[in-house]
């Protein structure tokens, strides 16, 4: 059942992130079993888009909720050490 999870996130997240670029890839890191399902941290190695032309990578790691069904309810990428939230603005 965990491999049927790790799986289903390492294909969602390449598909998601569009990582098609050789050296682009996605490492489960850890996976936690909840009441409806389970929650997944995982980590990818994305190229940066900002230089095309070079080959410049970068680790983000995300968390991802998959169902008891196997379906990949959200994801969110996670911040990292050092950075503050970003603040909503009201009019």
């Amino acid at each position: 059942m965990m491999n049927a999870v790790r799986e289903k996130v390492k294909v969602f997240l390449k598909d998601a992130l569009e990582l098609k670029t050789e050296g682009e890839d996605v490492r489960i890191i850890g996976i936690d079993h909840s009441g409806r399902g389970w929650i997944v941290e995982a980590e990818a190695v994305e190229r940066d888009r900002t230089l095309p032309r070079h080959p410049v990578f970068e680790r983000k790691r995300y968390t991802v909720k998959v169902n008891s069904d196997f379906e990949v309810i959200s994801y969110r990428e996670m911040k990292k050490e050092g950075e503050e939230e970003e603040e909503g603005t009201s009019s």
